[in-house]
C-alpha cells in the first residue's frame, strides 16, 4: 500500500469525478506528461479503498515502463504531478458547481474594458439570483457583487443610482445572517464543552429586527434564525419563537440549501436537549422522532456526499438505547453504518453493536466489543470524540454490573472519577450527571456485595430526589431489582 496525498484525494472522488479526471488529464491544455495519464490508468484500478497489498510503487514501475529496475526519483516525480493535476482539478471543479466562475468572467470582462459583455453577464446574472427564495448566506454575497459591479459600470451614466437602497439592505441581511450563524456556532459549543460567550451585541440586533420586522421578513433563512434567537434568548415560559421557527423552516425547507438545513437542524437540537437536561424526560420520543425526520429528508451532514453526521448517528442511537428501540436501532444500524466515513466506520461499528447487544441482554459480546474500540481512529475532534469516549465508559460499567464483574466495577469507576474531574471539556452540568452515576453505581455494587435495609432506603430516596444524572432509567431498574431479591429474602 502506499502512502500518497494524491492517493489520499482520489479516495474521495466518485465515480463521475474519476472519468472526469482522466479526461481532464489526458487533454494536452493541462497536462502535456502522457506517462503520468497511464500512471493514473494504473492507479485507479484500485478504486476507491486503494488498500490492496499489490498496489506498490515498484508495482506501478513495472506496469508503466516494462522495466524491472526500480527508479524511486522517477515514480515520486510522476505523484507530484499527479497531485499538482489533482488540486488544479479540484478547484476546477468547485468553481464551476459555484457561481463564482460567473463572478470571474464578470470580473475579467470588466477588466479587459468589456463593459456591454460584462453589462450583459450582470443583468443574466442578477435574474438568476432574483429567482432565488431563501436569501440566504450566498445570496446577499452574489447581490452585493452585483450591486458593486453595477455601480463601477454605471458611474457618470446616471445622476443617481436606483439600487444603492437595495444594496445598503442587501448589506446589512448579509451581516445579520453572518452574525446570528456564527453565534449559533457558539450557543452549540457552549451545549457541549466548559465554555461561555457574549451575546450582548446579537440582542442589540434582535431589537433592531424586532423594530423594522417588515423589511427582513423577505428572506425566510433570516426570519428561521431570528425566532430560534428569541426562543433561546426569551422563551422562558412557552414555546412560541420556537414553534414560529419551525413554521418557517417547514414552509421554505425545498429552497433551503443543504447546509442551510442541517445547520437549523443542528440548532434546533438544542430546544430537545435543554427540555430534557431540565428533567422533562418525555422529550426523548420527540427528540428521537426530529432526529428520525433528518433521516427521511436525506438531511445527514453538512457534505455534499451522503455520509452521516457522527454526532447525528450518536444521539439516534442513544436515544433508541434509552427508549429500548431494539428494532428500530437494528434497522438505523443496518442502513445508516453505510454512510459513516470509511476511517471511522469500523470503530463506530463496534460502537453501534456493542449497545445493541446491550439492549439484546448480551453483556459478554457487548463488554467485548467495547474493549475494541479505538477512539484514535473514531474522530479528529477532541470535543466529540469526548463524548464518545464517555458513552463507551458507562456502557462498560453497565456491562461489568450486570456480568456481576464487581472488583473490575470498583477499579473501573476510580479511573473513570478521575477522567471526569480532570476534563476540561466538559461543563459542570454533564460533569455532574457522569458523577452521580458513577456514584450511584458504586452504591449499588456495595449493596450487592453486603444488602443494608438502611442504605438501600437512603440510596432510594437520593435517587428520587437526584435530577443531574445519566443512565437514569438503568439505574432505577437496578434499584427495583435489588429491592425484589431482598423482599425474597
Amino acid at each position: 500500500m502506499i502512502k500518497s496525498n494524491f492517493i489520499e484525494i482520489l479516495r474521495t472522488f466518485s465515480k463521475e469525478e474519476l472519468v472526469l479526471f482522466e479526461e481532464f488529464i489526458s487533454t494536452s491544455f493541462h497536462n502535456k506528461n502522457v506517462i503520468a495519464v497511464r500512471l493514473f490508468s494504473e492507479i485507479k484500478k484500485f478504486h476507491p479503498s486503494y488498500n490492496d497489498s499489490l498496489l506498490t510503487k515498484e508495482y506501478l514501475f513495472r506496469k508503466i515502463s516494462g522495466r524491472t529496475k526500480y527508479k524511486d526519483t522517477y515514480i515520486r516525480n510522476l505523484f507530484s504531478d499527479l497531485y499538482n493535476l489533482a488540486e488544479i482539478f479540484i478547484q476546477y471543479r468547485m468553481i464551476s458547481k459555484s457561481n463564482e466562475y460567473k463572478k470571474l468572467l464578470i470580473e475579467e470582462l470588466k477588466d479587459r474594458d468589456l463593459y456591454e459583455l460584462a453589462e450583459k453577464k450582470i443583468k443574466s446574472f442578477e435574474n438568476e439570483m432574483k429567482k432565488i427564495k431563501a436569501k440566504d448566506h450566498e445570496y446577499y454575497l452574489n447581490m452585493s457583487f452585483i450591486y458593486e459591479m453595477k455601480s463601477f459600470l454605471l458611474v457618470d451614466k446616471t445622476l443617481t443610482d436606483s439600487f444603492r437602497t437595495e444594496q445598503i439592505s442587501g448589506i446589512i441581511k448579509l451581516f445579520v445572517i453572518t452574525l446570528m450563524e456564527n453565534s449559533f456556532y457558539l450557543r452549540v459549543e457552549e451545549q457541549r464543552v466548559n465554555i461561555r460567550h457574549s451575546f450582548d451585541f446579537l440582542k442589540y440586533v434582535l431589537e433592531f429586527i424586532k423594530d423594522h420586522l417588515s423589511d427582513f421578513e423577505d428572506s425566510p433563512l433570516l426570519m428561521i434564525y431570528y425566532y430560534l434567537w428569541l426562543h433561546y434568548f426569551y422563551d422562558e415560559e412557552g414555546d412560541k419563537n420556537f414553534l414560529k421557527a419551525k413554521e418557517y423552516f417547514k414552509k421554505n425547507f425545498k429552497s433551503l440549501s443543504k447546509t442551510d438545513k442541517k445547520n437549523i437542524y443542528s440548532v434546533m437540537q438544542i430546544y430537545y436537549i435543554n427540555k430534557i437536561d431540565r428533567g422533562e424526560t418525555g422529550y426523548n420520543k420527540e427528540y428521537l422522532g426530529f432526529l428520525l425526520e433528518m433521516l427521511k429528508l436525506n438531511v445527514l451532514s453538512h457534505k455534499e456526499k451522503d455520509f452521516i453526521n457522527l454526532n447525528l448517528f450518536r444521539n439516534i442511537l442513544i436515544l433508541c438505547v434509552m427508549l429500548k428501540e431494539t428494532e428500530l436501532l437494528k434497522k438505523f444500524i443496518t442502513k445508516y453504518i453505510g454512510y459513516v466515513d470509511l476511517q471511522s466506520r469500523d470503530t463506530i461499528t463496534a460502537y453501534s453493536y456493542s449497545h445493541l447487544n446491550f439492549l439484546l441482554g448480551d453483556f459478554e459480546k457487548a463488554l467485548e466489543l467495547c474493549n475494541k474500540i479505538n477512539y484514535y481512529d473514531l474522530l479528529s475532534s477532541t470535543n466529540d470524540n469526548l463524548y464518545f469516549k464517555n458513552d463507551i465508559r458507562a456502557l462498560t460499567l453497565k456491562c461489568l454490573y450486570e456480568l456481576k464483574y464487581y472488583e473490575n466495577a470498583i477499579s473501573f469507576i476510580d479511573t473513570h472519577k478521575h477522567f471526569i474531574r480532570n476534563s476540561k471539556l466538559l461543563n459542570e452540568s454533564p460533569k455532574k450527571k457522569y458523577m452521580n452515576f458513577l456514584k450511584f453505581v458504586s452504591e449499588l455494587i456495595k449493596l450487592n456485595l453486603e444488602f443494608d435495609e438502611f442504605s438501600f432506603k437512603e440510596l432510594k430516596s437520593n435517587f428520587i430526589s437526584t435530577k443531574k444524572l445519566i443512565q437514569s432509567d438503568w439505574i432505577s431498574e437496578k434499584i427495583s431489582e435489588l429491592e425484589k431479591e431482598f423482599q425474597k429474602k
